[in-house]
């Protein structure tokens, strides 16, 4: 029997089949591989992650600002001013005004104004070598007389001025018949009769008019009686002899500025309530100098 021929057609059609079925095997293999590899780069965190916060816009009326409360005086604004106490005096034809200044510390001063305190010549006696001022009159309209310590020694003097402040002389009578704080000893207020013991121990702002004395004790005004003292009014910060009464400026809560207290209490509301304070009256009118300020008012 005869052979049948072979068909090389069929034979490479079987292998092209069994090419083509292995490069899809590979490929579907790679792209699994791929599919894999991605998924098993990312790394989840299982930490939990922070609530996130937000600001929220309140839509409430607001508060208003409260008032504030003016406070009462105290123990501190009360005590003796030392260095810094301050003196005023009128007359008819001038007004003086000074800081009392410590021997061998800080330097006093004295002024004087001719229009109503408006302006201000230093009339400080610094060439006799002036330490510390201790009071200030006026007299003769328009001189003064000081009771100051002088020259390296401190000396006591009384001293006055008849060129309205230009130049001054030392006057051993003036000194015997004035008042003041003995500064050696600030318990003791020196008179033309005695050397009468303060009701504290360091008496200031003495001021005398006629037959009145009166004098401040931690924030207490006291008037002279013969031989002893009696309290007047308390929370002080200056006083000054009117006639057989007398005037006090006294920091209060019921006034942005200082009191005045007369007959009636005042508010001098454009006055200063800090610092030290020198009143005097004038023609009807309180002269105030506080702090920076220089005001008056109708005395009370």
């Amino acid at each position: 029997m005869a052979q049948a021929p072979r068909n090389p057609n069929g034979t490479r059609n079987k292998w092209l089949s069994i090419a083509l079925v292995a490069v899809l095997a590979i490929a579907v293999i790679a792209l699994a591989y791929v599919a894999i590899t991605q998924t098993r780069g990312t790394v989840i965190d299982g930490t939990p992650r922070p609530v996130p916060t937000f600001t929220t816009k309140s839509t409430a009326t607001p508060t208003a600002t409260p008032t504030p409360t003016i406070a009462a005086p105290t123990t501190a604004t009360l005590v003796a001013p030392g260095a810094n106490e301050r003196f005023l005096a009128v007359g008819s034809g001038a007004i003086w005004r000074g800081t009392a200044g410590a021997c061998g510390g800080a330097a006093p001063s004295l002024e004087r104004s001719t229009d109503g305190g408006t302006t201000w010549n230093d009339v400080t006696p610094r060439y006799l070598g002036i330490g510390q001022l201790l009071s200030v009159e006026a007299f003769a309209g328009s001189e003064a007389q000081i009771v100051a310590r002088m020259g390296d020694d401190c000396e006591l003097q009384a001293l006055r001025t008849f060129t309205q402040g230009q130049f001054w002389a030392p006057y051993d009578e003036v000194l015997a018949a004035s008042t003041y704080v003995d500064p050696t000893n600030p318990a003791a207020v020196v008179t033309p009769d005695a050397e009468i013991a303060a009701p504290c121990a360091t008496a200031w702002g003495v001021r005398t008019e006629g037959d009145t004395t009166s004098i401040i004790c931690d924030g207490t005004a006291y008037t002279l009686s013969g031989q002893s003292w009696q309290s007047a009014a308390s929370t002080v910060m200056a006083v000054e002899p009117a006639g057989q009464a007398f005037l006090t400026a006294a920091a209060d809560a019921s006034c942005p500025g200082l009191v005045i207290t007369g007959t009636v209490p005042v508010c001098a509301d454009a006055a200063s309530s800090t610092g030290p304070v020198a009143i005097a009256e004038s023609g009807g009118d309180t002269l105030i100098w506080s702090a920076d300020t220089w005001v008056s008012v109708p005395t009370p």
